[in-house]
Formats: structure tokens, C-alpha cells, sequence
């Protein structure tokens, strides 16, 4: 079986990360092969093994010569499917439907935009709130899995109950809501946001504006994610929205407690009492500093029941079974 995987993103983030992992890990069982754009930050994570063809064409939706470019190498690469990932690669094809007979599969990773995946007849979803966003009743439920790292978590206990937070810095993650309302903090503590993005300065001025730089921090991008979630005490979700939400299953393989907004994955997996209500965010990192250990021990239990559901090889295998359906 060959699957040609295509994505039309160029940048790097948690959906990126997850279309690297993807296609490493089913390279290791089926033959794979990738398009991406040019001067993308996606290539050199792919394994060594996998064949990819890159677009020297801009990538805007109206450029015929794009739409001439991905048929050479579709019929170049001569797939059983191709699988496309978020909503631009998946309309790009399903045009290119009409030209070349090609199984395509499309990956929807968020509950926003994206009507093309109503048209779609092979469609995955990563959330059940995303398979909700589709006008579809034949949609698949196919969480994103994650490589759990092994790493030594630390053991060094904090000079001030410190919180974290991980997400591209766009309005969509609600850091501007995040920063004001730990503001409102009457206890000490640190909060360390992970990530870059367009909010940068805005959120850099807020944190003068507020009086915050001695207890809020941009880290900028990193990549010892696990170890940063580890040694956190809290890790807090804030977002207006999210497809899957990959934090949290970070936190269930590593860190000691989670809040989050109702959105995405939060909603399916976390119990009432890890849940934000209309971003009173505050209130809720003062209720789990004030009962630590109840809170900690109740994601421990929490962690027991799900972490293995989001391993990646149990989503490699559904894939591969919905592969074979298809095919069949």
C-alpha cells in the first residue's frame, strides 16, 4: 500500500508535529510519500525513508499552476490514496478530483473552518467535537496519537507554585485572558508560556502594562516540552478553541495536574473539576492551589484510565485499518 500524505502548511506546530509523527511512524509499516511546500520547516523532520516532492508553485488556491504541479507528482508518486491534512490540502485535491481518479482521505483538526470536509467522502476527525463540526454522519473518530518521550521527569520542588501554559501566541489561545487573569492571583507564583507567534509584543506589553515581568515569562519556542510540563505544577489551557488539544495528552504522559477551557479533547477526556467555566481562570488555579494534593490525585487517576488511548501506535493501526476499508 502506498499513501501519499499532503499537507499545506509550511510552518511548525502541534498539527505539523503531528503530521511528522504520522508519517514517520506509518513509513515504518506502509510505503509513504509526501508533498510539501517549498521552505517549509517540515522536510528535515521526516524520516530519510520517506519520498517527498516539494511545490515550487505559491501556494494560493487560485494558481492554476499549482493545480498543474500537484497533479504531475500525484501521478509521478501513482498512490492508492492520497491523505490530505486541514482544510486547504484537502480542497486542493478534492478540485484536483475532478481531473485524476484518486482515493483521497482528509484529515479535519479543528472545529472552525472548513466546509470542504462536507463534500469529502473519506474524512477523519481528531475530536469529537470536530466530528461535530462536520455535516457528515459517516465521519471517523481518529485521535492524534504522541510519542511518549523517555526522559527523567524532575523531582526538584518549586520555589513558587508555577504554572505553564504551550501554544502558538494567536489570539485563538486566549494568553491576553491568561496573563490578566493571573493578575488576580493573592498567592505567589510563576507562570511560563511556551510558544511563538503574531501576539508576541502584544502580550509582552500587557505583562508591563499589568506589572507581571517578575511572575510571567514568554519562553519562546522550546523543545523540551516534556521536561517543561514535568516540573510545572499546573499546566493551564486557555483557548477559545482547539481541534484536539495535544497539551493535554502531553500532560497526561508527564505533568502533575491540567485545567482547561471547555474546548476540543478537554471536554471528552477531563472531569468537571479540571474544567473552566467562561474563562474564570483564576478562580480555578487558586481552588488547585488551595487543594494540591486532591487535585494532583485526581489526575493521577485520570492519567491511569487515558494516557494509553493516545499512544501513537494504537492511532498508526486505526489508520491503517481505515486505509485497508477503503481500499477494499
Amino acid at each position: 500500500m502506498k499513501v501519499l500524505q499532503f499537507i499545506a502548511s509550511k510552518v511548525w506546530g502541534g498539527a505539523e508535529k503531528s503530521f511528522v509523527e504520522l508519517c514517520n511512524e506509518l513509513s515504518k509499516s506502509i510505503q509513504i510519500e509526501v508533498i510539501l511546500f517549498q521552505e517549509n520547516k517540515i522536510e528535515e523532520r521526516l524520516n530519510k525513508n520517506i519520498k517527498v516532492y516539494i511545490l515550487s508553485s505559491n501556494s494560493s488556491r487560485y494558481n492554476s499552476f499549482l493545480y498543474f504541479e500537484l497533479l504531475r507528482f500525484i501521478k509521478k508518486s501513482n498512490p492508492d490514496i492520497v491523505h490530505t491534512h486541514s482544510a486547504k490540502a484537502s480542497e486542493l485535491i478534492y478540485v484536483l478530483g475532478k481531473f485524476v481518479s484518486v482515493k483521497q482521505v482528509a484529515t479535519k483538526r479543528n472545529s472552525r473552518k472548513g466546509r470542504i470536509f462536507n463534500k469529502i467522502h473519506y474524512v477523519t476527525a481528531v475530536s469529537k467535537d470536530v466530528v461535530r463540526s462536520i455535516a457528515k454522519d459517516d465521519v471517523e473518530l481518529i485521535y492524534n496519537g504522541l510519542l511518549k518521550e523517555t526522559f527523567i521527569p524532575t523531582t526538584s520542588t518549586n520555589a513558587v507554585f508555577t504554572l505553564l501554559a504551550v501554544g502558538g501566541l494567536d489570539k485563538i489561545k486566549g494568553f491576553d485572558i491568561l496573563i490578566k487573569e493571573v493578575s488576580k492571583l493573592d498567592f505567589p507564583f510563576h507562570l511560563n508560556i511556551v510558544g511563538e507567534g503574531v501576539e508576541r509584543k502584544n502580550l509582552e506589553k500587557l505583562i508591563e502594562d499589568l506589572e507581571l515581568s517578575e511572575k510571567v515569562t514568554l519562553l519562546g519556542y522550546r523543545e523540551d516540552i516534556p521536561s517543561l510540563i514535568s516540573g510545572a505544577d499546573l499546566v493551564v489551557i486557555s483557548s477559545h478553541s482547539e481541534g484536539f488539544g495535544r497539551v493535554i495528552v502531553e500532560t497526561l504522559f508527564y505533568g502533575k495536574c491540567i485545567v482547561s477551557t471547555k474546548v476540543g479533547l478537554s471536554m471528552e477526556i477531563l472531569p468537571e473539576e479540571l474544567l473552566i467555566d467562561d474563562f474564570e481562570i483564576a478562580k480555578k488555579i487558586s481552588a488547585v492551589y488551595a487543594n494540591q494534593e486532591e487535585y494532583d490525585t485526581l489526575f493521577m487517576q485520570l492519567k491511569e484510565i487515558q494516557a494509553k488511548a493516545f499512544l501513537l501506535n494504537n492511532n498508526i493501526q486505526k489508520y491503517i485499518e481505515f486505509y485497508e476499508r477503503i481500499l477494499k
